[in-house]
C-alpha cells in the first residue's frame, strides 16, 4: 500500500512540474523567440540538442541572457517539460 501511495505521489509530482515548465516556457521562450514554436522547431532533423546536457545548457543560458528570474528548480522543470514532451534524451 505504501509503495502505490508513493508512486501515485511521484507520478503527481512529475505531471505538476511538467505543468509548472510548460507555464514558465509558453511565458518566457514563446515571447521571446520570433518564429513559431510548435512540435516542428523541436523535432526538427538538425536539432542542436543531441544530449540532456545540452538541454540544460540552453535554457540555462537563456535564462541568464533574458533576465527570467527563474529558480533553479523551475528552470528544471522548463528542462523536464520540453525534454518530456519533445527530446526524450537520457538523463
Amino acid at each position: 500500500m505504501k509503495k502505490i501511495l508513493l508512486l501515485s505521489l511521484l507520478l503527481s509530482s512529475v505531471s505538476f512540474a511538467n505543468e509548472e515548465g510548460k507555464e514558465f516556457h509558453d511565458e518566457a521562450c514563446i515571447a521571446c523567440h520570433l518564429i513559431k514554436h510548435d512540435d516542428d522547431f523541436y523535432t526538427r532533423e538538425n536539432t542542436r540538442m543531441k544530449d540532456h546536457f545540452t538541454l540544460r545548457s540552453q535554457v540555462s543560458r537563456c535564462a541568464v541572457n533574458f533576465s527570467t528570474g527563474w529558480f533553479p528548480d523551475e528552470e528544471a522543470s522548463v528542462v523536464d517539460y520540453l525534454n518530456d514532451k519533445y527530446y526524450k534524451l537520457n538523463k
